[in-house]
């Protein structure tokens, strides 16, 4: 694991960025999803609330069971970034949970589960001379 650089944690906490998460089916096809959820939890550790996960939920218990990374990209203005992480665990009880839903209660949505990440690599694509640079 490594931790996320200050300014990504900044991006990927923003509740006015874009964040998106992407996962791959067993049969090797991508799937891009838009996720207001994704948030750090710690400066290792990637949380997003299992609202309407079907195909990705599905995906992530094949990657977890494989030990392939997911690919997050969270944007803002001009920076984004990348962070890519194993797949942990899902969590349907505890702290991690009852806060995700009660961020989530005021939107008028709730989490059947909250996905864990373990963070690997952060890459910079933003749209400057350190795009495609691996941060840590």
């Amino acid at each position: 694991m490594v931790a996320i650089p200050d300014e990504v944690m900044k991006v990927i906490n923003d509740p006015a960025s874009v964040r998106v998460l992407a996962t791959k089916s067993k049969e090797g096809h991508v799937h891009v999803i838009q996720c207001g959820s994704i948030k750090a939890a710690g400066p290792d550790t990637l949380i997003v609330g299992a609202i309407l996960m079907k195909r990705t939920g599905k995906n992530l218990e094949g990657m977890k069971a494989s030990g392939e990374m997911v690919s997050f990209l969270a944007g803002s203005k001009l920076n984004s970034y990348e962070v890519r992480a194993k797949v942990k665990e899902l969590v349907t009880s505890g702290p991690i949970f009852d806060g995700m839903n009660a961020e989530l209660s005021k939107m008028g949505m709730k989490a059947t589960g909250v996905w864990v990440f373990s963070v690997q690599e952060v890459w910079n694509q933003s749209a400057n001379y350190d795009a495609g640079k691996k941060m840590v």
